[in-house]
């Protein structure tokens, strides 16, 4: 099971390679009560052995995101999707997936926010972090996204315990998150150029892996109990890596 695991794995690596050379070029339930301003297939989580492969050309994860609602847009809007992927959920519903943005990182604790999440990653390796953002439409209504996956080192079943309750704790209020990419000074192109406050934050563990899925409309309000948002954001459980 584990060879498997780690060819599908590369398997998404080398994908993500291919994607950039053929390129010319929630108050959610996860989220503290202000943002702060600094900074596929069953199985399919980021390891140790994932290098970085950024394909969307963004600055430092250090750089500053802007509040919600801001006018400042940081770097441009893009003007191409990197993939599209069709997505059916398991009552039969359909979601056109376009995703805008995505990137691989070997860790993850210097990607995160918050005592609690950054303290549960500094005691429990992570193997790697794959992030994209991403559109859809749900409901006749434009819908933005910001999705994470990473991996745990270790081994089962101990490695499966840690990947669930790092999923429990990221989806408790006040307790943190992994940084979005537009935090990282990429966008969408249309809507706000920060992920708003509130909007839906799910997370969903699988053997060693959990993968974080933060939903919000891109125009209007979003409710973070939004059950359209919700059951949207758990039909795309592994489904676009």
């Amino acid at each position: 099971m584990h060879l498997t695991r780690t060819a599908r794995i590369l398997a998404t690596v080398m994908t993500l390679a291919l994607l950039t050379a053929c390129s010319s070029a929630t108050d959610g339930q996860g989220r503290p009560p202000t943002r702060p301003s600094t900074g596929a297939t069953s199985g399919d989580f980021p390891s140790s052995a994932d290098t970085p492969t950024p394909s969307d050309a963004t600055p430092s994860d250090s750089t500053p995101s802007t509040p919600a609602g801001s006018t400042d847009t940081g770097s441009p809007a893009p003007s191409k999707r990197l993939r599209s992927v069709s997505v059916t959920a398991p009552d039969g519903t359909g979601y056109l997936v376009d995703i805008w943005a995505e990137r691989t990182d070997p860790t993850c604790t210097d990607h995160a926010y918050g005592q609690p999440v950054v303290d549960y990653l500094n005691a429990h390796a992570c193997g790697g972090l794959h992030r994209l953002l991403a559109t859809t439409t749900v409901d006749g209504r434009a819908v933005g996204l910001a999705i994470s996956d990473l991996g745990f080192k270790g081994v089962d079943p101990q490695v499966y315990t840690t990947a669930g309750q790092f999923a429990v704790l990221v989806k408790q209020n006040g307790t943190g998150n992994i940084d979005d990419l537009m935090r990282s000074g990429s966008r969408l192109p249309a809507g706000p150029s920060a992920v708003p406050n509130p909007d839906v934050t799910t997370a969903q563990a699988q053997d060693d892996g959990v993968e974080i899925v933060d939903a919000w409309y891109l125009t209007g309000a979003t409710e973070s109990t939004d059950p359209a948002l919700i059951t949207m954001a758990t039909s795309l459980f592994l489904q676009l890596n």
